[in-house]
């Protein structure tokens, strides 16, 4: 797959939605059925909120590498992740690093405590840290439930058709940071490479440097450009799996061309580790369908752990 720079020429634009649009849900079921990504705004998340948590990621991967590896877990989706730790198929590590946090609420339910997907977070003493990606967090997974709802209705469902089925959920948060493109050019060209998210959405807020694509209709790779104020919203696989491909999980990159360093906040919001992502629920009966039903956790867990250089696989 090339990694030519996005053309000028694209047909498509991402769209930009309102959520106080009346019409929200009709355009927000559009564009994951054609594009499987938009960008929102009126989404109520303070500037101030997400300035801080900005700063404090900044702060954070400023500090040496062995401070920031004490808070670093092998065996879970948690804490630091270094720089080149995330790798392709092909061996192609993304030029970026990243601190992961889980969902602020524990499980209620006490058989889910030694999954590794519901692991305690381990924070850094740095000043402001926790505090700053925990009020992101209550903001981006809020809105992912305004999101959820007007995608639900837009497949005929009951509007807490997704929050009912994620109780107990295993979303979580990434602060990442990207050194320029030229800065890590002797080891990789890409930040991310082409992919598709695993959950059901993602919500991301991203700085003002630029940098992500996504691939169009048309195969053209698209940016998405940044906005003051807006949060990037795309479906991810497992959503696409449960409406039996009718809402699309885009593939997108980001290459940092911008010369400056690239931070953004993607929060990824998913089910119940046990959930079953059926596509007889949202298809007609009697027509074919694309999927097979998986348990989310476990469809999730075995691409996770594909994906980690330095991920230890637990015994048994």
């Amino acid at each position: 797959m090339s990694l030519a720079a996005t053309t000028s020429t694209a047909l498509h634009r991402i769209p930009t939605l309102d959520l106080q649009d009346p019409q929200f849900s009709s355009r927000m079921g559009a564009a994951a059925e054609d594009y499987g990504f938009a960008k929102l705004t009126g989404h109520g998340i303070s500037p101030a909120v997400v300035g801080e948590t900005l700063r404090a990621a900044a702060d954070f991967f400023a500090r040496s590498e062995d401070e920031k590896r004490l808070v670093q877990d092998k065996r879970n989706n948690r804490g630091f992740i270094p720089m080149f730790d995330g790798v392709s198929a092909d061996g192609t590590p993304n030029g970026h690093e990243a601190f992961s946090m889980g969902h602020p609420v524990r499980p209620s339910d006490p058989a889910l405590l030694d999954l590794p997907f519901y692991a305690e977070t381990p924070w850094p003493d740095r000043p402001g840290f926790r505090p700053a990606l925990e009020a992101c967090y209550a903001g981006l997974f809020g809105l992912g439930q305004k999101v959820l709802e007007a995608l639900a209705v837009r497949l005929s469902a009951a509007p807490d058709f997704f929050e009912r089925l994620s109780q107990n959920t295993y979303s979580n948060m990434r602060v990442i940071h990207y050194p320029p493109s030229e800065a890590v050019a002797g080891v990789t060209d890409v930040g991310v490479r082409p992919h598709e998210d695993q959950g059901l959405i993602t919500l991301l807020i991203q700085d003002m440097n630029g940098g992500l694509e996504v691939r169009g209709p048309d195969g053209e790779w698209l940016p998405v450009v940044p906005e003051p104020d807006t949060v990037v919203i795309n479906v991810g696989k497992l959503l696409t799996r449960w409406t039996n491909g009718r809402f699309k999980s885009a593939l997108h990159r980001v290459i940092n061309r911008s010369g400056n360093e690239r931070y953004s906040i993607p929060l990824f919001v998913h089910p119940n580790f046990h959930q079953t992502i059926d596509p007889r629920d949202f298809t007609p009966a009697g027509a074919p369908l694309k999927f097979e039903p998986i348990v989310a956790g476990e469809q999730v867990y075995a691409n996770f752990a594909k994906q980690r250089v330095s991920w230890t696989k637990p015994a048994g």
